[in-house]
């Protein structure tokens, strides 16, 4: 998509979403867990730069706000990067390339839950978190018949009800 620009808070979150990914592909077809932390006064003040409000709301930039709930833009971002990463540092076997690919991925399902939020305990450095969780969905028939279940209009990059759209956008 010409023009299309990341998340920049999703690019902080790089290094997060393919660790997790790595595990994820390790164990396909089963959930893996994480713990994604609150962003920290340095990113908070790097999405303020930008006019993003780190610790805000969910933000889905799909019509009607539909979709995954991630519970909190911190937490969107961290999705948007682990979709990142799937989509154009794929690998073979069980881990990422080490190089950005030129082609998306098309197959293998990803699904990614964000969890509630957990305050720390007491203390000048107490950080809360979310649990995370991502399950590389296993292919093969199950794959197949998914795909063929789903309307054309809903596969990527064809857009459907959940393509992201720039005018909802809290980024350029």
């Amino acid at each position: 998509m010409p023009g299309a620009t990341r998340d920049p808070l999703s690019e902080l979150l790089d290094g997060a979403a393919r660790k997790i990914l790595e595990r994820a592909y390790a164990q396909r077809g089963q959930w893996v867990t994480a713990r994604l932390a609150d962003p920290n006064l340095k990113q908070i003040a790097y999405g303020r730069e930008r006019g993003i409000d780190a610790t805000g709301p969910d933000n889905p930039s799909v019509a009607g706000g539909r979709g995954l709930n991630a519970r909190s833009r911190w937490g969107r971002a961290f999705v948007r990067a682990v979709y990142w990463n799937h989509r154009n540092w794929y690998g073979t076997g069980n881990r990422l390339s080490n190089r950005y690919q030129n082609t998306y991925r098309t197959r293998g399902p990803l699904r990614v839950e964000i969890g509630r939020h957990v305050t720390a305990g007491a203390g000048r450095h107490a950080v809360g978190s979310r649990a995370v969780r991502v399950q590389l969905a296993r292919g093969g028939e199950a794959l197949e018949r998914a795909e063929r279940r789903a309307p054309r209009s809903h596969w990527w990059p064809d857009g459907g009800p959940r393509a992201s759209q720039r005018d909802l956008r809290d980024w350029e």
